[in-house]
């Protein structure tokens, strides 16, 4: 984090830079125009007097009148020419400037120029004839050169004057340079008066927040701050000196009270660490900020999740007490880490049972998802806790979940003697019967429909059959969920869900070959072997014309 100096210094500190560079920038701009200019105007000046040198010698050959002029004029002619070429070498500075001659087919007619030679064509003659004067830019063999150029019409020729642009624009480069030394030398100046400047200025405040540092670690309000200036800031020193006494007398007064409070503090969080191991530690946290609104039932949708290990009696009836107690204990743990990972709430144990609660009495948003990847999750950590049971020669766990989601009631239930906070209604029975249909199906998992609709954008799903379970009138749908399937896998479940779908508008035929195609990819599936099962029997017995495909449940 910055400190205020340096805040201060990123302000200020542009708009003086900004400022010396405009002015630099300004006065480089207009010194470097007004060389161009020089330069411009001598080179123009040097091709001018070669236009008239040139001209000079053709009017003074005019006025000879010689009598073999007629004849001979192309040999005067030449005379002139190779007289203007000495010349413009004579004007311009060897190695630097030079002048060539071409026609209005750009054909170097003339040269000083060792880049030219007499007879050649130049490829930037675009850029003059359409003018009698002006300035070019040119490169020739990687080298860059500016020039001016005349039309010199008695030879139907254009005469340019070029310079190196290095050469040209060497005063120039040398001015900027300077310039940028100059302007990088201030600059460092600057910074480093600013920053004493500011160093000075905020040394009022520096000691402000030592002292607070000081009282902060030493806990001593004893301590106070110079005045060094007789304005705001002194100010500013003098209040916080004054509220530092008062604060001194108040801290003394309250340190008892603090003292007490933190006792008390510590004794409650005693008490609530206790009380989670037998109630929910959500629950717990609700109870301490609001205990009023739990004592109040309260309708609500939430998830319910059922666990139950398979054939428990057998497993006890095999196995030592104090090796199948840590056999639980082990099988618990892990479980219920996973409810929790997954935010959910555990309402009960109910011997080798685990009911867990998705919503309430905190909803996060996705508590259906959760609770969903919660029962998956309970499975797959499962074959991790058998491998070792294995390994401790001790018999493997199985287990069934069942899944719902729907209203319930929602409070503590009990009397004041002892309470129970938990959840009742229709919604937790058909989760418990979900459960037990696990089963009967010989299928780990199983949600309700509506559990599926919540988030069917998030799972796989396959409809295992509708079921009147007993106590209901109403039949559900119930379903089994994947998180994750290999292609072949998904191809099998979308083929099943086809086949019960041919199976429920009794399309026989369709439904057993697209069953066959399942089983071969799903080898020994109970549920479709089942169906292809009933298939048959249908065929011989058809059903009545009010079948739906429900199988009714006469146990729980």
């Amino acid at each position: 984090m910055f400190s205020i100096r340096y805040k201060i210094l990123i302000v200020a500190l542009p708009l003086f830079l900004v400022s010396m560079i405009l002015i630099a920038v300004i006065s480089l701009g207009l010194a470097k125009s007004g060389i161009d200019k020089v330069a411009r105007e001598l080179l123009g000046y040097k091709i001018n007097q070669i236009l008239q040198r040139a001209q000079s010698e053709l009017e003074s050959l005019e006025e000879l009148n010689l009598r073999d002029f007629e004849g001979n004029r192309e040999i005067y002619i030449n005379s002139i020419k190779h007289n203007v070429e000495e010349y413009s070498s004579n004007i311009t500075k060897p190695q630097i400037e030079s002048v060539i001659a071409v026609d209005s087919n750009g054909i170097v007619k003339m040269s000083t120029d060792p880049f030219f030679s007499t007879g050649s064509e130049i490829d930037f003659f675009n850029q003059m004839k359409y003018s009698d004067k002006g300035w070019v830019k040119f490169k020739i063999r990687g080298f860059e050169k500016v020039g001016f150029y005349r039309y010199f019409e008695e030879w139907d020729w254009y005469f340019l004057l070029s310079v190196h642009t290095k050469m040209f624009y060497k005063d120039a480069n040398q001015i900027v340079q300077n310039s940028t030394i100059i302007l990088i030398i201030s600059a460092g100046l600057l910074i480093i008066l600013l920053f004493f400047f500011i160093n000075y200025l905020f040394k009022p405040l520096k000691n402000v927040v030592s002292a607070m540092n000081d009282i902060i670690k030493l806990n001593d309000l004893s301590k106070r701050v110079p005045i060094l200036f007789n304005d705001e800031i002194g100010e500013l020193a003098f209040t916080f000196n004054n509220m530092l006494e008062e604060l001194e007398t108040a801290y003394n007064q309250i340190k008892e009270y603090a003292y007490q409070s933190v006792l008390a503090q510590k004794k409650e969080e005693r008490i609530k660490i206790m009380f989670q191991k037998y109630v929910p530690q959500d629950v717990v946290d609700e109870i301490v900020h609001n205990p009023t609104n739990l004592l109040e039932g309260r309708d609500k949708d939430v998830t319910v999740l059922f666990s139950d290990i398979r054939s428990f009696t057998t497993i006890s009836e095999s196995m030592a007490p104090d090796v199948l107690v840590e056999s639980l204990n082990s099988y618990f743990t892990i479980m219920v880490d996973i409810i929790y990972k997954r935010r959910g709430v555990i309402d009960k144990y109910i011997g080798d049972a685990i009911m867990a609660v998705f919503g309430a009495p905190k909803e996060y948003g996705d508590d259906i998802q959760q609770a969903v990847l919660a029962g998956l999750e309970m499975l797959e950590n499962l074959e991790d806790f058998n491998k070792s049971q294995i390994e401790k020669k001790r018999k493997e766990f199985d287990i069934g979940v069942g899944i719902n989601y729907g209203p319930v009631t929602v409070g503590n239930i009990g009397t004041s003697q002892k309470m129970d906070y938990t959840v009742i209604g229709d919604a937790v029975n058909l989760a418990s019967r979900l459960e037990s249909l696990t089963k009967e199906y010989k299928i780990p998992i199983i949600v309700s429909d509506n559990t599926k609709n919540a988030v069917k954008n998030y799972f796989y799903f396959r409809e295992i059959d509708r079921v009147r379970v007993k106590g209901k009138l109403k039949p559900v749908k119930i379903w089994q969920p994947a998180r994750k399937l290999t292609n072949k896998q998904k191809a099998a479940w979308t083929m099943y869900n086809k086949a019960v779908s041919f199976f429920l508008t009794r399309d026989w035929n369709e439904s057993e070959r697209t069953f066959i195609k399942v089983l071969d990819a799903m080898r020994n599936d109970y549920i479709t072997i089942k169906y292809l099962e009933q298939i048959k029997y249908f065929k011989q017995y058809p059903p009545s014309t009010d079948w739906d495909g429900t199988t009714t449940m006469t146990h729980k």
